[in-house]
């Protein structure tokens, strides 16, 4: 009789301690599971690809040349309202570009010469932006 009262107290405490370890090693992996469901819609749009979108605006700075001419010219591929800046240059192709973009279906270029780094020409490029569009967006 004694020994099935040991027994009992001994499957009990056992029991009781594996529990104890179930749920300190399954419970940080339930909250990681949660966090990671929780912040997964936030994250998903930074791995998206990229969607070209028709008939948007699009504002390319560096317009004249490299990479932002390149660009430029993807977004007149696909109808989109451009507004390019690049700094005034005796050999800046600004204008070129800017009716290579109108030949490739942008139906809205506005060209504007203007130094990024400094803020009172970028907010002339704002205001002038929106004046031409009638928006901003």
């Amino acid at each position: 009789m004694y020994e099935a009262c040991f027994n009992y107290k001994f499957i009990k405490a056992l029991v009781f301690y594996i529990f104890l370890l179930f749920l300190l090693l399954v419970s940080p992996l339930l909250f990681f599971w949660k966090l990671i469901h929780t912040v997964r819609p936030f994250m998903l749009p930074m791995f998206r690809k990229h969607v070209w979108k028709s008939g948007f605006d699009y504002w390319c700075s560096g317009a004249s040349s490299g990479l932002g001419e390149l660009m430029a010219y993807e977004h007149a591929k696909r109808s989109a309202h451009l507004a390019i800046i690049a700094i005034k240059e005796p050999d800046s192709r600004l204008e070129q570009v800017a009716d290579r973009a109108r030949a490739l279906g942008s139906p809205d270029v506005l060209s504007v010469f203007v130094d990024v780094s400094k803020v009172d020409e970028c907010r002339m490029f704002v205001d002038d932006t929106v004046k031409h569009f009638g928006y901003c967006g």
